[in-house]
């Protein structure tokens, strides 16, 4: 695998895993419209962790919190609160409340990967299949439009379990994770800002997640390929930038109340999908 070739899955990746317009879509559809192919599985994986450690950086107050919160976990008295709180033990206890939360909209897709990973791993060979999945990507996002305006709800368990389901169905190619996801968060009411950090900060246990189980089974068969120094470190620099520029644009387009737009995007490289494949 070339240099060019290794920026370019490596933008591909970082562009589309935030943005709501599947990265394992365009990563499939990419390499049979360009010819393009991986060093093995070690440079996809290497390609996640890189956009996770994006997440990483974008949110990091947000998660520094929830690792100093880590250690009061199994204190009883982190978890309450009561009106003469102090401000310290409110963080606090949202933030042990928001692992849990996480943890919870994580269990639909861990379990859905488990049961369907041979459907899903064949799914990624069709392109046909990819691009219907962005068909139906598409009219998620253009659903999207139809949210409550101005609403201002909280994450609750019964809410976050829903958008845990919805992250389920993006394990099929050309379905967006993010998409799924905030437009899940913003049709239950929770404002843009909110259903994005959700969004955002769930994306690290499902991309180390199946970080973990794609590398034991790789392991399993036989030792993965890796790619090559210099290849790897263009890659990696690819998607990590490129993942910090799409989440700043994630941001602002969700601001914007513009969200729905994505569909039409979605709908012609689908179509532009099926034409040429």
């Amino acid at each position: 695998m070339g240099l060019l070739d290794a920026l370019i899955l490596g933008v591909l990746q970082g562009l589309t895993e935030f943005l709501p317009v599947s990265s394992s879509g365009h990563l499939a559809l990419g390499k049979h419209l360009l010819g393009l192919t991986t060093h093995g599985l070690m440079f996809e994986v290497a390609l996640h962790v890189a956009t996770a450690l994006a997440v990483v950086l974008a949110y990091r107050r947000r998660l520094s919190g929830l690792v100093e919160a880590l250690p009061h976990a199994l204190s009883l008295a982190a978890w309450r609160v009561s009106p003469g709180s102090s401000k310290v033990h409110l963080e606090r206890a949202g933030n042990l409340r928001l692992m849990l939360f996480l943890v919870l909209a994580t269990v639909p897709a861990g379990v859905a990967g488990l049961l369907l990973k041979d459907s899903v791993e064949s799914a990624f060979n069709s392109p046909r299949v990819v691009c219907l999945m962005l068909v139906a990507t598409g009219v998620v996002l253009f659903v999207s439009r139809f949210a409550p305006a101005g609403s201002k709800r909280g994450l609750t368990w019964g809410r976050v379990l829903l958008i845990g389901v919805a992250q389920a169905f993006a394990l099929l190619p050309g379905i967006s994770r993010s998409g799924t996801t905030i437009t899940a968060g913003l049709l239950l009411g929770l404002s843009p800002g909110l259903a994005a950090e959700f969004s955002l900060l769930l994306a690290l246990p499902a991309i180390f997640g199946a970080t973990v189980v794609e590398i034991a089974s790789q392991f399993a068969v036989a030792p993965p390929d890796f790619p090559g120094t210099w290849a790897l470190i263009v890659g990696l620099g690819g998607a990590f930038f490129s993942g910090l520029i799409a989440i700043f644009f994630l941001l602002k387009i969700l601001q914007k109340g513009r969200f729905d737009y994505f569909a039409w995007y979605c709908w012609a490289i689908a179509a532009l999908g099926l034409i040429l494949l």
